[in-house]
């Protein structure tokens, strides 16, 4: 219906609800499992008895999951039995509805299912709704058939129907062109020709074009006067309503049950209305007679409207449609209505239509009587939406906040939003704004600001300075027993940044996760969690990190929480490189970058491609890598903290490339920032360590010693295990001799744990090597054999291959590495044989991963044939302890 563009996912709904209404409790729950379950909660669908008293999941920006939870409602049915969409008046379609659609398309192929819309793409409108319907016709998946107008001879073929006898051709033109060939229009013109006795014959075509110049929808009205005034009067209830139940038409018409039933059923017989529920046989008609009805009483009319739904316990979108074509009036019910529709909107995964409703509500009230929250409200479903307008709202919220706490909630909307567009310094200085208006006894409120304000100001280069004193201050205050979780969190930020000793980095951030009610982010509180995450990470405390990230990650993709899911993605990603887990590290990076539906901000897009080309170098696969890095050309150029991870993950490819020149400038940019940003440890970046291996490939020998010896220091004063391996190493390379030897072996040893083997790798094929050239074969290759085997079980290629061809000088002769087995399997592939090992069905590992079930019958196809077994039970056996590795999928 046109009136339900803004009522979110109302198409949707008319397609799912009734058959899971028909379905038995069992084809319910079948139907329902997994991510289908969180959609219907959230749309309220029906779901099985047991399911129907559960609250709703928690999903701070529920979009995706109402997306992903329908695809796989779909793809459920599509499994059973092949599935048809089909939807009529597409033109009229909510955002929300279209978003499903446009999600579906890429996938229909991977399903038994087929969608048909049928629309008037003029009357599509502007928008965003008028951009998505583009997004359907114009893929290429899709086939776009219109239809001519009737030709002459269909238009004959109508007439000859309706009126009796063949029409002569002069008459034949005369309908054609007064209906345009339109199905619908000539068989109104041709019953009302039919009523009028007109003959068809060539004398009686300007009859015809008589009758055709008041329209079809003014032949209605003339019908409407023909059947009585309260035939009209209930057809004049029903334009309003658009689809109604007759007791509703009959009170906004203002007639007597049984009247109205009367009436309905003239109207029925007329071909004027549908029954159950009441409608216009054609939308033309509806219009014909909505257009009828004065401006000021249509507003009016719909405002009635939404007060007789709102009696009869409608739906808040359904009342809300209504008032949206009222006039403000400054009705305080009004308002309360659509900031209801609103968050129902919000809460069901549709800010489009929360926008919309919102910004209705924000022209109702007399000025003055605008407060915070229904600016907050707004603002947020704006910024989610994507709809420009956002900014102006929510400082308008801060400005508007007629206390601390509202203050404080639209101040930190207001910063979080502006960061996650570049906008660090705006971001810290509206902070600082909302501090400065705090009441001076309300500490933590104040704490919360100074801590967001100060990373923010850190994270960006030409901003870290001015907060130097401030970020220091904060450390000082972490100290306090009864410390804010926020203050907790940015002090261990910035004092591992800091190259404070590892162990007190560490003692920070488990206390500000202790500190609150549970040790995962809760909605609103603030960005604490990932603060905390990124420097216990730093600290290497990669179990603790590890597990916090698992559960954060398990919890958002429950309930497709598209705000934390990306960034616990992203940083887990981080975490399985730096432990030398590469299948890990690109399964997630991918899943985060490839996952179009996660939607995720730049700075974390950003952050874990750079994650992504550092595997992939590893991998020895540098042309993808080239390929990844090829598009942010623009976003090396800033001093954001991301501008100096893409340099340093850039500066390593050149390095494999053997183009050590460039692979310097990368280095020193990426020093220049992360030094700018008081980032002075090598737990947040190792620079030093890259630049002088760079330096000393160019035989650049005390540019190199300089750096090395630097870093090694302050990985020595940090006291973390692969900060201080990498350092002994580089440092170990630039010395040579006896000193590098002894450095080399210092490294291998601080190397030794399960996290940092990767790095030992390295350390024991550049410390064989040394051994090798000196002629202490027996003793090379010891080490390089260790190399070897650590680099293969990794998938380094690069590093297993140089590592070969050094033992190979020493005359062993390694075996030949194979390419079926553990070490022939892709990320992919490995991820998913993982999750079969672990017992889930192809289904339930599509759904964990975001892929199609078909996706993982071609890559378990592929995993049975490279570790040779025919069946899921023996999978176990031949992932032999990366079973138990694949947890955290």
């Amino acid at each position: 219906g046109e009136l339900e563009r803004e009522f979110a996912f109302g198409v949707v709904r008319q397609l799912v609800e009734p058959l899971l209404a028909e379905a038995s409790d069992e084809e319910r729950a079948s139907l329902l499992e997994g991510p289908p379950g969180v959609a219907a909660a959230l749309l309220g669908l029906p779901r099985t008895l047991a399911a129907t008293g559960e609250p709703a999941p928690v999903a701070p920006d529920p979009s995706f999951a109402v997306l992903h939870g329908l695809y796989w409602l779909f793809a459920n049915l599509a499994a059973e039995r092949p599935v048809a969409l089909v939807v009529d008046d597409a033109q009229w379609v909510d955002c929300g509805s279209l978003r499903v659609l446009a999600f579906l398309l890429p996938r229909l192929d991977e399903l038994r299912a087929a969608v048909l819309l049928a629309a008037r793409p003029a009357e599509a409108g502007a928008g965003r709704e008028g951009e998505l319907f583009a997004v359907l016709t114009m893929d290429s998946a899709t086939e776009v058939l219109t239809l001519a107008p009737l030709s002459a001879g269909g238009v004959a073929r109508l007439i000859t129907a309706g009126l009796g006898s063949e029409p002569e051709p002069g008459f034949v033109s005369a309908c054609r062109d007064a209906t345009g060939g339109t199905p619908f229009l000539v068989r109104t013109l041709v019953a009302a020709l039919a009523e009028a006795g007109v003959v068809p014959v060539a004398a009686s075509a300007s009859r015809v074009r008589g009758l055709a110049t008041a329209t079809v929808g003014r032949w209605g009205v003339l019908q409407l006067r023909r059947l009585g005034p309260e035939a009209a009067r209930l057809a004049r209830a029903v334009s309003v309503l658009e689809r109604a139940e007759p007791a509703e038409a009959a009170g906004l018409a203002g007639l007597a049950p049984a009247d109205a039933a009367k009436a309905a059923a003239l109207l029925v017989r007329a071909g004027v209305l549908e029954e159950g529920p009441l409608a216009f046989a054609h939308p033309i008609l509806r219009a014909g007679v909505y257009a009828e009805i004065a401006a000021t009483a249509r507003a009016e009319a719909h405002g009635r409207a939404a007060r007789l739904l709102s009696e009869r316990h409608a739906g808040t979108a359904r009342v809300a449609e209504h008032l949206l074509l009222t006039a403000p009036a400054g009705d305080p019910w009004v308002v309360e209505q659509l900031r209801g529709a609103a968050r129902a909107a919000a809460a069901g995964g549709a800010p489009d239509s929360a926008a919309v409703y919102l910004r209705r509500a924000l022209a109702e009230p007399p000025p003055g009587e605008v407060d915070a929250a229904l600016l907050l409200d707004l603002g947020t479903a704006e910024y989610s939406a994507g709809h420009p307008g956002w900014e102006q709202h929510l400082t308008a919220a801060v400005e508007a906040a007629g206390d601390d706490t509202a203050r404080t909630a639209a101040g930190l909307q207001l910063a979080t939003a502006l960061g996650l567009h570049y906008r660090l310094a705006e971001a810290a200085r509206a902070c600082d704004g909302v501090a400065a208006h705090l009441d001076r006894r309300d500490t933590e409120a104040r704490a919360m600001l100074e801590s967001v304000a100060v990373v923010l100001g850190l994270y960006d280069a030409a901003t870290a300075p001015s907060v130097a004193d401030r970020a220091g201050a904060l450390v000082v205050l972490a100290g306090e027993r009864a410390a804010p979780r926020h203050v907790l969190a940015a002090a261990a930020y910035v004092s591992a940044s800091a190259n404070e000793p590892a162990d007190r980095v560490a003692e920070l951030a488990r206390r500000a996760i202790a500190s609150g009610p549970r040790p995962l982010p809760e909605p609103g509180e603030g960005p604490w969690f990932p603060i905390a995450m990124e420097a216990l990470f730093w600290a290497e405390r990669y179990d603790e990190v590890q597990a916090l990230l698992d559960a954060a990650v398990a919890q958002a993709r429950a309930v497709a929480n598209r705000l934390v899911l990306p960034g616990a993605l992203g940083l887990r990603a981080r975490l399985s490189l730096r432990r030398g887990d590469l299948v890990a590290a690109e399964a997630d990076a991918r899943a985060l970058l490839e996952g179009s539906e996660l939607s995720a901000p730049p700075l974390w897009r950003l952050s874990v491609t750079g994650a992504l080309v550092g595997t992939l170098i590893e991998r020895g696969e540098l042309d993808e890598a080239e390929r990844m890095l090829e598009p942010l050309a623009a976003d090396l150029q800033g001093m954001l903290q991301v501008a100096a991870l893409l340099h340093d993950a850039r500066g390593r490819l050149r390095l494999a490339r053997r183009r050590p020149r460039d692979a310097l400038g990368d280095f020193l940019a990426a020093g220049e920032i992360a030094t700018g940003m008081r980032a002075f440890s090598p737990c947040v970046l190792p620079w030093r360590s890259d630049a002088a291996l760079a330096h000393l490939a160019l035989g650049e020998l005390d540019a190199a010693r300089l750096l090395s010896t630097e870093e090694l220091e302050l990985a020595r004063t940090f006291g973390a295990p692969r900060a201080l391996g990498v350092a002994l190493r580089a440092d170990g390379l630039v010395a040579g001799g006896a000193h590098g030897e002894q450095l080399l072996r210092e490294a291998i040893e601080v190397l030794g744990g399960p996290d940092t083997r990767l790095e030992q790798a390295r350390a024991l094929a550049d410390l064989g090597a040394l051994l090798r050239r000196g002629n202490r074969r027996v003793e090379a290759r010891e080490m390089l054999r260790r190399a070897v085997d650590a680099a293969h079980h990794a998938g380094a290629r690069p590093l297993a291959d140089r590592a070969e061809t050094e033992l190979r000088a020493t005359g062993a002769r390694p075996r030949r590495a194979l390419l079926t087995g553990l070490e022939a399997l892709t990320a992919s592939e490995r991820r998913i044989a993982e999750l079969a090992a672990q017992g889930l069905t192809n289904r339930q590992i599509a759904q964990n991963l975001f892929v199609t079930a078909r996706t993982v019958e071609g890559h378990l196809t592929s995993v049975f044939t490279k570790l040779d077994v025919r069946t899921r039970m023996e999978l176990s056996g031949a992932l032999g302890t990366t079973v138990s590795r694949g947890a955290h999928a």
